[in-house]
């Protein structure tokens, strides 16, 4: 089975904030050791139905959505899941999945202590 991975990011106007999401995307990308793509929902291409879309075409029999948010808004809940819906009724032998969002996970914190301690210098 072909299984496509999409990093999925917010989007900015800040063209240096969208190149974090694709540095992320290529890092992820070389742990895996498996293509990974960047998407965004807003303010930055490629959207995500465009991404799905073309992977749909190359033949990806599974895509599978990872959104690089922190915590489960809107976006995580309800927009990922009606940007793709068209297309998941055109493509019903294609299946999509969709990851948990970062959340608040140990890691998450362990970072955050990691930025603190620079900002103070310990």
């Amino acid at each position: 089975m072909t299984t496509e991975i999409i990093l999925l990011g917010h989007g900015s106007r800040r063209k240096e904030a969208n190149e974090g999401l694709i540095e992320v995307a290529h890092k992820v990308e070389t742990i895996l050791g498996e293509k990974v793509t960047p998407a965004f929902m807003e303010n930055a291409e490629p959207s995500l139905p465009k991404v799905v879309e073309a992977k749909v075409e190359t033949g990806a029999q599974r895509i599978v959505i990872m959104p690089l948010f922190l915590f489960r808004g809107i976006h995580v809940t309800v927009d990922i899941h009606n940007e793709v819906r068209e297309i998941q009724e055109q493509h019903p032998d294609v299946e999509i999945v969709f990851t948990a969002e970062l959340g608040a996970d140990d890691a998450i914190a362990s970072l955050a202590c990691s930025r603190i301690k620079e900002a103070i210098g310990v």
